[in-house]
């Protein structure tokens, strides 16, 4: 494509610039507005007809014939480009899907693909499942809520497929104590026995008033007592004075814990049951049927709110919410960024005419793009979708320039038809190789192994020529029927090539300065930007607020749930020792869990282990019934009393015992002292039952077992049934880091090539991504120059428009460096979207500049300028409502985007005119020669 001299050149009418004159003169001897209006308006009404065939036949033939034409048959336009939308939003609604996986972004060949989806394949619980996790404040309340969770999901097929709970498998119950290493079991040898008495006591009489004896005497012997009596006195503090210290319910003293000896773990108890939910085929969010079974049962539960809570997260729970964050963000922001740009244009068109073409233009050209996604690609993914808001900051700027070119015309005495024909006439070769050079911006990345972004570049690229087609019809159709805005005096002076533009000419006036200061700006800025880092964690992109983020988080604080692991898939004869113990070599690696984990070791020591302690603790422990026996006030308030004065209040732990033992002594006087005491002895005694039940269901074992004995469920976590074994590599650093992750992940994939999982695919899709992004940058730049060669015919223009383009660029990453922001899955398209966006603006400079008649030589005095500005507000308003998403990954698009296009439009209006200088301006010929 060649733009010519005359391409480039068209002169004013002399009949359209009498019409100048006229108006000039009338504001200039004080006429109202309307007068000046009116003066303009009769002088280029008589000149309208002749004007416009003096200008279809001095313009250039086809687009002059084609604009002719449009305007000629405007109604019938505008008719059929209303049913195509209405058809091709029907299609669209019917037909575009979404794709929320993450890994599915990045190409299905790439080795680390090829294995996860093994993974995928021959271990479906590690694909789209769902973790379950049940906290309360302890051990048995947990227990005692993922057993009823278990049951409900069980009972429910339409929403789950599975259901595996490993603390409630009856067979890792009854044989848990052989999977525990030996020194476990000794050690809980030791502490059950002197435990002994205390629970021989309790066995026989279950009274509250007997337990809190049992205290005093341990208060008075501490040398024979078994457990923690600091750790014993806060718990009762909390469990006899919770509700009236501070109106939380009391907490149940933990027997597990006290037993067990772990008065040192997380104070939150947490069992966690894995789900597999069952998916909903050609639903847009497939997981969101169960998610809502989910919730119900929750709800149904009692467990959304209280002491004892349901949490969901989980890969299918992750990609499930970061779908809605993006979808509602997509509305969110789609619906802002609209109301935006109609605010900006309001203030920058200043007409409803103007405006109601410009929306028109955009809707149009917004549903026909999404009816090309439907048909080309038939679903969007997480990055993609975002080409909605895109389209919205994009697709208005080509009619943006339209309608202040035909203002300026206007302006300048053209009649209200010879200017929507010469508007786009004088724009038609910056618009074409504006939609060229953008759209090879877009299609940068459809050649990488990044889908992800090749999809969303497909679609943004197609939508430039879409919009260019609706720019050249429904825009001059529509502008034809409504009419042109009254003529401007003011802007019709300033029009004039001779008028005084004051500090628009600044850069050229003051152009060795300028380009001094932008050299020394851009030298700082390739400073920073090197320094840009790439955050390959996708969870950091998802809504922080989200349930499914929160509950990961909080496993990942507390070192639990496995979200962190590498998987490694072993055939079945393949000895997994050497592997293993290469893996646990490994500084970043803490153990490895395999289907080894299931072979009982010392077996013979073991049961020795479990016949002692039945021996120990007898039938008379093992076989009571653990329910707690009717108490009387006063035997409690005798036993409270008794306690306090064996405290010592100089110690803290002690005093706040003393003051819920005083107010305990209170309640027992009054008429409800009957219900305090059965409710004092659910709190102390009520969870005794559930502790001792499954320490007599496990001591019951009485021989060992092989992995074939393990059930179907069980052994199908770490064997498949074709004999593959699955490992599980849990990571030794800080797994909140991800670039702990990475030297995880490397690590690993160093002496296990074939290794998968989260860190692995984080890991690999950053270095497939980082090599998209740097091809892209390449290709984007590659095409765009050789296209701008091509067309410009000139190296010298060429390199002018993209100098303020790689300026802008380089200061984008020196922000990000600045504000500690990463690149990610989401926002590493921005710098090539950039590169396509913001070389429009240098283009419509350079070409306007070329054009000559500039009101003082300065291009910046232009409605070409006017337009950019308008455009890179519009554009930058559009991008800038991404920021509003919850989807933290959309948002930083947004946000660099809209400072990235900021940069570069402002690199444009003051480097680019200086680089320029001022431009010829001579005044129009007295008449234009007609062609023949």
């Amino acid at each position: 494509m060649n733009i010519s001299e005359n391409d480039t050149q068209h002169p004013v009418p002399q009949a359209t610039h009498e019409a100048t004159q006229a108006a000039t003169r009338a504001a200039a001897d004080g006429t109202t507005r309307e007068t000046a209006q009116g003066a303009t308006r009769k002088t280029s009404d008589e000149a309208t007809r002749m004007a416009t065939d003096i200008a279809i036949r001095t313009s250039p033939g086809w687009l002059a014939r084609w604009l002719h034409k449009i305007t000629g048959s405007a109604a019938l336009v505008l008719i059929a480009a209303l049913l195509l939308t209405a058809a091709s939003l029907y299609y669209a609604a019917t037909h575009l899907g979404v794709n929320n996986s993450t890994v599915d972004m990045l190409d299905a060949r790439l080795p680390f693909r090829v294995e996860y989806d093994r993974l995928r394949t021959e271990f479906p619980l590690t694909e789209d499942s769902m973790l379950l996790v049940v906290e309360a404040p302890t051990p048995e309340q947990a227990l005692s809520a993922a057993s009823e969770l278990e049951t409900a999901l069980k009972a429910n097929p339409e929403a789950v497929e599975q259901v595996f709970w490993p603390a409630g498998n009856p067979f890792l119950r009854a044989h848990g104590l052989l999977l525990r290493p030996l020194d476990d079991l000794e050690q809980m040898t030791d502490t059950l026995s002197r435990a002994q008495p205390l629970l021989s006591r309790l066995a026989a009489d279950t009274r509250a008033s007997v337990f809190l004896e049992l205290l005093t005497e341990a208060e008075t012997y501490r040398d024979t007592v078994a457990f923690d009596t600091d750790f014993l006195k806060a718990a009762l503090t909390k469990s006899l004075a919770g509700s009236e210290v501070d109106a939380r319910p009391p907490t149940p003293l933990s027997w597990q814990r006290l037993l067990g000896g772990n008065t040192g773990a997380d104070p939150v108890a947490r069992e966690m049951l894995v789900v597999k939910p069952r998916l909903v085929e050609g639903k847009v969010n497939a997981a969101k049927p169960a998610m809502q079974a989910l919730d119900a049962q929750r709800r149904a539960l009692g467990l959304d709110e209280g002491p004892v809570t349901l949490r969901i997260t989980g890969a299918a729970a992750l990609k499930f919410e970061e779908l809605e964050s993006v979808v509602s963000g997509a509305r969110l922001t789609g619906l802002a960024a609209l109301f935006a740009v109609t605010l900006i244009m309001v203030r920058g068109l200043r007409s409803w005419r103007f405006i109601l073409v410009a929306l028109v233009s955009l809707m149009v050209g917004l549903a026909l793009t999404s009816a090309f996604a439907a048909a080309a690609i038939g679903r969007v993914n997480l990055i993609s979708v975002a080409f909605v808001v895109l389209y919205v900051g994009l697709g208005v700027n080509y009619a943006v320039h339209y309608l202040l070119r035909a203002r300026e015309l206007n302006n300048a005495g053209a009649g209200a038809e010879v200017a929507i024909e010469q508007a786009g006439t004088h724009l038609g070769g910056a618009l074409m190789l504006s939609a060229l050079t953008t759209a090879l911006g877009f299609f940068a990345f459809t050649p990488t192994a990044f889908s992800g972004v090749a999809e969303l570049g497909l679609i943004a690229g197609f939508a430039m020529f879409v919009t260019l087609c609706v720019t050249y019809t429904v825009t001059p159709a529509l502008l034809h029927l409504v009419g042109m805005p009254a003529v401007e005096p003011a802007r019709a002076a300033l029009a004039a090539p001779d008028a005084h533009v004051g500090w628009l000419e600044f850069p050229i006036r003051y152009r060795r300065g300028v380009l001094w200061l932008a050299l020394c700006v851009t030298a700082g800025g390739l400073w920073f930007a090197p320094q840009v880092t790439f955050d390959s964690d996708p969870l950091a992109l998802r809504d922080p607020k989200s349930e499914s983020v929160q509950t990961m988080q909080a496993l990942l604080e507390s070192r639990t749930g496995g979200y962190r692991n590498i998987q490694v898939l072993v055939d079945g004869d393949t000895p997994l020792a050497p592997i293993i113990q290469t893996l646990e070599a490994l500084p970043e690696v803490d153990h490895v869990n395999s289907i080894d984990d299931l072979v009982v070791r010392d077996a013979d020591a073991k049961l020795a282990a479990i016949d002692e302690l039945n021996f120990l603790l007898g039938p008379d422990i093992l076989d009571a019934d653990w329910q707690p026996q009717a108490d009387t006030p006063g035997a409690l308030a005798a036993a409270a009393g008794a306690l306090r004065d064996t405290l010592d209040p100089s110690k803290e732990v002690d005093a706040a015992l003393a003051q819920a033992l005083a107010a305990l002594a209170q309640t027992l006087t009054g008429p409800d002292a009957q219900a305090r005491v059965a409710a004092i002895e659910a709190v102390l005694l009520g969870q005794l039952k559930t502790t001792m039940t499954r320490l007599a269901e496990a001591l019951s074992v009485t021989d060992t077992f092989t992995i074939e004995d393990l059930p179907p469920d069980v052994l199908a976590l770490t064997r498949n049934a074709e004999g593959t074994r699955l490992l599980q590599v849990v990571p030794a650093g800080a797994v909140e880091d991800f670039r702990a992750q990475n030297r995880f992940a490397e690590a690993v994939s160093a002496v296990v090539p074939t290794a998968t999982g989260a860190p692995i695919i984080q890991l690999a899709a950053g270095q497939a991504i980082a090599q998209a992004f740097v091809a892209a940058v390449g290709w984007a730049l590659a095409g765009i120059t050789l296209v701008l060669l091509i067309v410009l015919r000139s190296l010298g223009d060429t390199l002018k428009v993209l100098t303020p383009l790689l300026m802008g660029g380089i200061l984008t990453l020196a922000f990000m460096v600045w504000t500690d922001m990463d690149f990610n899955f989401a926002n590493v398209v921005a710098l090539p979207l950039l590169l396509g966006v913001g070389v429009d603006n240098g283009i419509h400079l350079v070409l306007r500049w070329r054009q000559g008649a500039l009101p003082g030589g300065a291009v910046l005095a232009t409605a070409t300028a006017r337009a950019i500005v308008l455009g890179a507000m519009i554009t930058a308003g559009g991008f800038g409502n991404l920021a509003l998403s919850p989807h933290q990954g959309t948002a930083s698009m947004g946000i660099i985007l809209a400072v990235g296009l900021a940069l570069v439009v402002s690199a444009t209006l003051v480097v680019l005119p200086a680089l320029l200088g001022r431009a010829a301006y001579p005044l129009p010929p007295a008449s234009p020669t007609p062609r023949t």
